[in-house]
């Protein structure tokens, strides 16, 4: 082999183990931005809970020495509970009307309870072994009321007029709008859902059209250095690298579909 042929190839080789650096580093830096991502968000979540006390607290008319603040313990045992929801139900019944009172009445229908990712890092984690149960309880919130007001006596559907207490009905309108439903678990999945695409075979079909034709700009294709690609499908956000005639998929980060 000439002298010019081993000059090439270990520039090859070089260049490939440049490559290879460079791709570790994007991946750390995109590891960092993710938490500094969390990080704020978890902030951000509690600077709006203080500012939501302090907006509650009325000024005081006269200048007196402003108090300790209570320990959880004696909030408490005021009543007074901070709750941050952990994630939402959605089920096939989109409005009141025509949904059953009971579950057993309509035993095929299905709902299912995504889990916020504000309130862990890591949703998937929080429900290792909860797989090995067949029913779970739920304490939920009645958050679409449509109004606030409640009385204390109410009149059911089925008592013909007879007003009774609102502790003895199903009534959602009542002081605290909590409830509380045993429900059967069908299955737990931590795979992201698409809003469009019916399958992962689906979207990988359609990530290798889209890399197919080549989506990048022809200043992008020519005279820019950077062999790096983003873009997003439907709710992925896939990260390529474009080499001489072939495109490689480095990462294809899926997020959740939440309220």
């Amino acid at each position: 082999m000439s002298p010019a042929c081993d000059c090439c190839g270990e520039q090859v080789n070089k260049l490939n183990q440049q490559v290879s650096v460079m791709r570790k580093e994007i991946k750390n830096l995109r590891q960092m931005l993710d938490s500094a991502v969390r990080a704020h968000r978890k902030h951000m979540i509690s600077i709006q809970s203080a500012v939501s006390k302090v907006a509650l607290c009325e000024p005081a008319r006269e200048q007196t020495p402003s108090p300790s603040p209570p320990s959880s313990q004696a909030a408490l045992e005021k009543g007074n509970i901070q709750t941050v929801p952990i994630g939402y139900i959605s089920s096939c019944f989109s409005v009141k009307n025509g949904t059953p009172r009971q579950p057993t009445i309509c035993g095929p229908s299905r709902a299912e309870l995504r889990i916020q990712q504000s309130v862990f890092n890591n949703p998937e984690h929080a429900l290792v072994g909860l797989e090995h149960y067949s029913h779970v309880w739920i304490v939920f919130l009645f958050h679409k009321n449509g109004h606030l007001s409640y009385k204390a006596k109410v009149k059911p559907p089925r008592l013909n007029g007879q007003r009774v207490g609102v502790y003895s009905t199903r009534s959602p309108h009542r002081p605290n709008a909590l409830g509380l439903t045993l429900a059967k678990l069908d299955k737990i999945s931590d795979r992201p859902r698409f809003k469009f695409l019916r399958s992962p075979e689906e979207a990988a079909a359609a990530i290798r059209g889209v890399l197919s034709a080549d989506p990048r700009s022809v200043y992008r294709r020519t005279r820019c250095r950077d062999r790096l690609f983003f873009f997003t499908l439907d709710t992925a956000d896939i990260t390529c690298w474009f080499g001489r005639g072939f495109a490689e998929v480095l990462q294809v980060r899926c997020y959740w579909i939440g309220k």
